[in-house]
């Protein structure tokens, strides 16, 4: 076979995604001809496509030696360089490639890599110089605009940043990510307004996917933040679900995206007190898969019974229908139907005394029972399901265990809550070892088990020796100071809370207040 067979041949298995066989047949164009450019050029690329990196750069290194004015070679090692964080050493080789006449669109890219190698720098200025380049030799580019956004994101130029997301969106508006950066910085902005209607601009032109969902579910839980009464957060709460709702609904959830939505939901139950329903969600996440395709419900059977508490109940006798109907009826419930069938009497009346003529006149203004389509057995086929495995992860399960140990501590089922415990205490993260061995301390408050106070302690004199070793272990700190507010010990607990940084100090002196004032737990007496 001959050194041009060999390149043909690997260039047609490169075509065709057969990177290693590429590669083979590069390497043996180079031992037929080691003094011909193309050979390590093809040997360079497939090892890029294998993420050899290191075996790309020198396939490149090698051609540029044979071919010291080919512009594109310059920009391939370049790219290469560029991809093995070898910055410096691509810096210098994509300048040789622009001053040996490489064409616009590698010149586009080119600039466009530097404003990346800016970006990570923090260089944002001169990011947005090379990103401005790149336009000028490649034209208008999404990608571009959407590096540029992010770049005047981060210089805080918020009105240069919103101009390129509408610059964004007209280019594709179809496109959610436009969208949902303009939210995010409303949000971060606090114009709650505003992000609100970047929601419904993009309900109107983009195709919605979980991000949307997400930035709604987002809105729901954090906007008008400042509204912190009970009436405002229990409607918060309540929105937050009909959004996780909407996303199992609408959103064609991944099973990774179905389990941290019945997280969020078990959460939020937990919250407005309802521990026993999210336990059932909890059950249901084990399998998420499965709990989703069998269409389990985030929401408890007597709230679907009352978002329905118009329907009329089946099994009902034709006469109990009929009086249901009436009620309905006198009470103004069809009050628009009524309407309609007015006016159509005026109308037909105008035209025509014939009964049946008026029948069919009448009949124009109401929606045809027999025009809507039956069900059909093979929609079921259409709806959409989760096909994926789904393999709960340690952060996973310590999240779980996490709010079942919330939700038992509300149910005051100390026994199970003891369990989950214990299982939080061999997580690989210390905070949720930490939390895991406090929520232990507290089943046996609860339980008014032997030697309780002095377990808490033991544990405290751990928290302290730990905070001496690292000042700034706050995890330490807070179980610390939730110790001393189960043991009674409210001084010692507001003290150390005094040091907390001011984010973490806030709900802590709400929970030392509340125990204070008699709010706190109370010991079961067995």
């Amino acid at each position: 076979m001959s050194y041009n067979d060999f390149i043909a041949n690997s260039n047609t298995a490169f075509a065709g995604g057969q990177h290693s066989l590429a590669l083979d047949y590069a390497n043996k164009a180079i031992k037929e001809s080691p003094k011909e450019a193309i050979g390590y050029i093809c040997a360079g690329k497939a090892s890029m496509a294998l993420s050899k990196l290191d075996n790309a750069v020198k396939n490149f290194e090698k051609a540029v030696e044979i071919e010291p004015k080919s512009g594109s070679t310059y920009f391939l090692l370049g790219y290469a360089q560029a991809m093995a964080n070898k910055t410096a050493q691509a810096l210098q080789s994509l300048t040789r490639a622009v001053e040996n006449n490489c064409s616009d669109d590698i010149k586009a890219q080119i600039y466009k890599i530097m404003s990346l190698i800016n970006t990570e720098k923090g260089d944002y200025e001169n990011a947005l110089v090379n990103l401005s380049q790149s336009e000028k030799f490649g034209g208008v580019d999404y990608e571009l605009l959407q590096e540029r956004a992010a770049c005047y994101g981060r210089l805080n130029d918020y009105q240069q940043m919103l101009f390129t997301l509408n610059q964004m969106k007209l280019l594709q508006p179809v496109k959610y990510i436009a969208y949902s950066l303009a939210f995010n910085l409303f949000m971060k902005l606090g114009i709650y307004d505003e992000a609100e209607a970047e929601l419904k601009r993009a309900e109107e032109f983009a195709k919605l996917d979980m991000t949307y969902y997400n930035d709604k579910l987002a809105f729901a839980a954090n906007s008008y933040p400042d509204k912190k009464d009970a009436e405002s957060v229990a409607k918060k709460l309540q929105a937050a679900l009909a959004v996780i709702n909407d996303s199992l609904q609408k959103g064609k959830p991944t099973a990774e995206d179905v389990f941290e939505l019945y997280m969020r939901a078990a959460q939020i139950y937990v919250t407005v007190e309802n521990p026993k329903f999210a336990l059932s969600i909890l059950d249901a996440a084990f399998d998420p898969v499965s709990a989703f395709n069998d269409g389990f419900s985030i929401y408890p059977q007597s709230d679907e019974k009352e978002a329905n508490k118009n329907d009329i109940p089946q099994g009902l006798t034709p006469e109990e229908e009929e009086a249901i109907m009436q009620e309905k009826w006198d009470n103004g419930e069809f009050d628009d139907i009524r309407d309609k069938i007015d006016e159509a009497l005026m109308e037909a009346e105008a035209m025509t005394d014939d009964p049946e003529e008026l029948a069919e006149e009448i009949h124009k203004f109401l929606t045809p029972v027999d025009a809507i389509p039956a069900e059909k057995e093979e929609k079921e086929d259409t709806k959409y399901t989760l096909s994926e495995e789904f393999k709960m992860t340690e952060a996973q399960s310590d999240m779980r265990n996490t709010i079942y140990i919330s939700a038992y501590e509300a149910t005051k089922d100390y026994d199970s809550m003891l369990s989950k415990a214990q299982e939080l205490q061999s997580s690989k993260s210390i905070a949720n070892q930490y939390s895991g061995i406090y929520y232990e301390l507290k089943a046996g408050k609860y339980t008014n088990k032997e030697n309780w106070e002095k377990k808490y302690k033991e544990r405290i004199s751990f928290w302290t020796k730990r905070m001496i070793e690292n000042p700034t272990d706050f995890v330490s700190a807070s179980f610390r100071i939730r110790s001393y507010i189960d043991i009674g010990e409210y001084e010692k607990a507001e003290q150390l809370c005094e040091c907390m940084p001011a984010e973490v100090k806030e709900p802590l002196m709400i929970e030392i207040n509340k125990a204070r004032s008699g709010g706190g737990d109370n010991v079961d007496s067995h």
